[in-house]
């Protein structure tokens, strides 16, 4: 059975800091449905801001987190892939 991916549009959340929120959210639950392997989170002032709570939510879905700063000064959020929890010796 797949998974319902929920996407709330970014205009629900009038506070630049929810709305970055949002958007990792939809990338996470992308990536951890299988529905994408990398989400690049783009032109969201506030991501480097939430970049704590978002990594922590990756974390707990088990998703690779990383913050990039552009040669243009912008921050990039990258969503991806899903890590490998399994026990060492089970992989």
């Amino acid at each position: 059975m797949d998974r319902t991916i929920v996407w709330l549009a970014p205009a629900a959340a009038p506070d630049p800091d929810e709305r970055a929120l949002l958007e990792i959210d939809a990338a996470i639950a992308l990536v951890s449905g299988g529905a994408a392997v990398r989400v690049r989170v783009c032109g969201q002032p506030a991501a480097e801001d939430v970049a704590v709570a978002g990594a922590a939510r990756a974390q707990a879905a088990h998703v690779a987190f990383q913050l990039r700063r552009e040669p243009s000064g912008s921050v990039t959020v990258v969503v991806g892939p899903r890590l490998d929890v399994r026990p060492a010796g089970l992989r």
